[in-house]
């Protein structure tokens, strides 16, 4: 998660830096899409410095524990996905658009295989297919679970994946996705504040809003 998080800061940093692209959000019209940037931006944050330490760390050698945290892992990234979403139509204003081959969908795809669902399988396969992940399922490196076909269906089949590579491969397309939010920023609202300035609102004459600051990483 370091290339998400790295974006992540420097789109903070970029969106604090510009005292136009503020004034912008903080107008009453716009409400909506400053309630999402910065929503997304704790949900981005928050997430990825979970998974981050969780990689670190791994997998707790307690089967039931590892297997809730193999599911924490996997939502916190489907919370995530839907949160950098969010911020890219917030700031384009355009929904992202995911290809099914990506990095990011195949993530997804394996979440929701492990988890059988669908419970009953039809669709794109030759015959009816059944999956599950047990609880002594591995590690980080090596997951797996278990499948079953109705072409053989007394010899369940169970096929592994390599789940660190995944969200690494990830990491790298988020970071692409973010980028490109980032570089949108830059060009409608080029930075022009002091750091002091961060968090200051807008002119007298403007709107009256409620402004949220959203600290910088490791400050809350």
């Amino acid at each position: 998660m370091d290339k998400i998080l790295g974006v992540r800061s420097n789109i903070y940093e970029q969106f604090h830096g510009s005292n136009a692209g503020r004034e912008h959000f903080f107008k009453n019209e716009h409400g909506g899409e400053y309630a999402a940037y910065y929503t997304a931006m704790y949900l981005v944050q928050d997430t990825g410095e979970s998974v981050q330490l969780h990689m670190k760390q791994g997998f707790s050698s307690n089967p039931w524990s590892a297997y809730i945290e193999f599911w924490g892992v996997m939502q916190a990234i489907f919370i995530q996905q839907d949160a950098i979403k969010e911020l890219y139509e917030a700031v384009i204003g355009s929904p992202l658009k995911i290809l099914p081959a990506s990095d990011w969908s195949k993530l997804r795809d394996v979440r929701n295989l492990c988890a059988g669902h669908p419970a009953k399988r039809t669709q794109g396969v030759a015959a009816t297919q059944r999956t599950f992940m047990g609880r002594n399922f591995g590690n980080y490196d090596q997951i797996q679970y278990e499948l079953w076909d109705a072409h053989m269906p007394q010899r369940p089949s169970h096929p592994t994946f390599n789940l660190r590579k995944m969200i690494e491969a990830y990491d790298v397309e988020g970071a692409e996705i973010l980028n490109m939010v980032l570089s949108t920023l830059a060009t409608k609202w080029p930075r022009n504040v002091n750091e002091t300035d961060v968090g200051a609102p807008p002119t007298a004459s403007g709107p009256s809003v409620r402004i949220v600051i959203i600290p910088r990483r490791g400050e809350r």
